[in-house]
């Protein structure tokens, strides 16, 4: 009886793997047969602002044809409107020229989409390049649902810069510990205030450059970036931030909010316990 079940099993593992590997089998057993998808490590990404372009590979997994392939493809819209952003065609011709079963080498053909105004958007857009067809009847859109035929791009969360420049208060102080309630102003006799603009180096127009306000105390070395990260609506400082010429400030959160322009930042001021400012736009 154990034997009957043994020989079984061994027929079903066959039976399985059979089935997992026909339709690949099936395409190299014909040269002229096979399937294309994207070529891409991930399935979707978010482009910039600045993105012009955009190149999505297409790769065509057939040894042998005699003909151009004709890959078509449509834009399926799934948050916003992509028409004001995204130009492109409908279709990618993969050419017989490169058409070669030796090496082995898959062809590869690009869809160019090319984007315009991305920075003007005020909401985020989200749309799908969808593979549809291809004018050979032998050739199928993906293998398996491993093929990538679908590719999702998202455009970054929209940011109100002019909200963000701008002069802005500054409230400090120690939150817990022995120097719970303290704040460096008070301690030194100073007044704090800030300029925040926008770096002119940076073409994503995410990055605010924090200097003191003339009249004031020095708060922020001058030239303190704060990069906002618009779709989590945080707030990142480029290694320890340097407060009242006095000692440097770990920061562990900080978050951004528009209406009304605020930046909060939390953390570890030196060796002295939990400190918090609070930016706040005039």
């Amino acid at each position: 009886m154990k034997h009957i079940f043994k020989i079984l099993f061994v027929m079903l593992l066959v039976f399985t793997y059979s089935c997992d590997d026909d339709e690949e089998n099936r395409f190299r057993n014909d040269p002229t047969q096979g399937w294309v998808n994207f070529s891409t490590p991930t399935s979707g990404t978010t482009i910039s602002i600045i993105t012009d372009v955009l190149e999505l590979p297409v790769v065509a997994n057939v040894p042998s044809y005699d003909e151009p392939l004709t890959v078509s493809y449509q834009l399926v819209p799934v948050e916003g409107d992509f028409s004001s952003i995204v130009t492109t065609g409908n279709n990618v011709v993969i050419g017989t020229e490169s058409a070669t079963s030796e090496g082995g080498n898959p062809k590869v053909a690009p869809i160019l989409l090319q984007f315009d105004n991305v920075d003007l958007l005020d909401e985020v857009v989200v749309f799908d390049v969808v593979l549809t067809a291809v004018n050979n009847s032998g050739v199928t859109v993906g293998l398996n649902d491993a093929s990538i035929t679908s590719y999702r791009i998202s455009t970054p969360c929209p940011l109100d810069r002019d909200a963000v420049i701008g002069t802005y208060s500054v409230s400090e102080v120690f939150t817990s510990g022995v120097n719970q309630g303290l704040s460096l102003a008070a301690a030194f006799g100073e007044s704090y205030q800030v300029e925040v603009t926008l770096d002119p180096t940076d073409l994503t127009q995410t990055i605010f450059v924090l200097t003191n306000s003339i009249g004031f105390n020095q708060y922020f070395v001058d030239g303190t970036t704060a990069t906002y990260d618009t779709c989590n609506l945080t707030v990142g400082f480029d290694g320890l931030v340097n407060l009242g010429d006095f000692s440097d400030m770990t920061v562990e959160t900080a978050t951004f909010t528009t209406s009304p322009s605020v930046i909060t930042a939390d953390g570890t001021l030196g060796n002295f316990g939990p400190y918090q400012f609070v930016l706040t736009k005039q």
